[in-house]
């Protein structure tokens, strides 16, 4: 599994408001965060909508995160904006195997327990931990 380009640049905006403890314009995450300009606004819709940043509009307005980075975990800002970070089509919540077999597929059984160290570990790293 690789992330997006998207996450990547979500990641970076989260932990630049993180060192800040502010709010924040999306033109100054966006040049000292190297991300596009035009493209960062859809970036922190999709933060606020996952209840991770907050935006104040208006001539002071910006961006902010909406906890301390210390309960925003890397697991939570990866979730809000992938489609999903399954290893594997079976580990989805409809479970579908081509074969029908994973209630008793041994990759099945492999793949699951990947995932579950995967999330795991991006939920115990926190952008308090990045900072």
């Amino acid at each position: 599994m690789q992330i997006n380009i998207t996450t990547d640049y979500a990641i970076r905006a989260v932990l630049r408001l993180a060192q800040a403890d502010e709010v924040l314009s999306t033109t100054k995450i966006a040049e000292e965060m190297n991300i596009p300009g035009n493209y960062l606004p859809s970036i922190i819709q999709k933060l606020r909508e996952a209840g991770i940043v907050s935006v104040k509009r208006g001539a002071k307005g910006g961006s902010s995160l909406t906890k301390p980075a210390g309960e925003i975990s890397l697991f939570e800002v990866i979730n809000a904006m992938e489609n999903t970070t399954r290893l594997n089509r079976c580990l989805e919540a409809d479970a579908f195997c081509s074969r029908d077999a994973a209630d008793y597929c041994k990759v099945h059984s492999a793949y699951q327990k990947m995932q579950d160290h995967f999330d795991n570990c991006m939920k115990s790293l926190t952008f308090a931990d990045l900072l």
